[in-house]
């Protein structure tokens, strides 16, 4: 009688057979394009590579454990700077909120006010008004006198010399 682990062997190679066949004739077609795409992809590769290389450099020369007092010192300081921000932040919009001094409260003020747009329409209208209830005067009256422009209009101003 045969053997069970060589029946075993047997069926899984007449099973396997023709899919190692189908894979290797994928593999045979899809070569060229596989060329083509690792062609055009070598600048990239070449790069990933020297960055690996780069990151990976501490860990094939050992420097890490030169250096790792200094990292758990620099890991530490970061961690209580963080808390403490952490701390500082909520303490100041704790305090902020209780004393409504918030920069919320702020924008709330600044838009129950008017804008600048409401004040110009504003100013323009009580100046329509106050032109209109005045007597008719020729548009020469209500310039008043031209100032010139240009350089002789400007003041001058000297500079002392210093001894210094």
């Amino acid at each position: 009688m045969a053997d069970v682990r060589t029946i075993f062997f047997v069926v899984l190679h007449c099973v396997s057979w023709p899919l190692i066949k189908l894979f290797l004739a994928v593999t045979f077609i899809l070569s060229p394009f596989w060329a083509i795409l690792s062609f055009i992809l070598l600048p990239i590769t070449s790069l990933l590579h020297v960055l690996f290389s780069v990151v990976l450099f501490p860990f094939r020369q050992q420097l890490l454990d030169k250096i790792e007092t200094i990292y758990i010192y620099l890991g530490i300081a970061g961690i209580i700077g963080c808390a403490t921000g952490a701390i500082l932040h909520f303490c100041f919009n704790i305090l902020s909120s209780s004393l409504n001094i918030d920069t919320a409260a702020e924008a709330k003020a600044r838009e129950k006010g008017r804008t600048v747009a409401a004040f110009r329409e504003a100013r323009r209208k009580k100046k329509a008004q106050s032109l209109g209830s005045s007597p008719v005067s020729t548009p020469t009256m209500l310039r008043g006198p031209r100032r010139q422009r240009g350089l002789l209009s400007q003041t001058i101003i000297e500079e002392e010399d210093s001894d210094f």
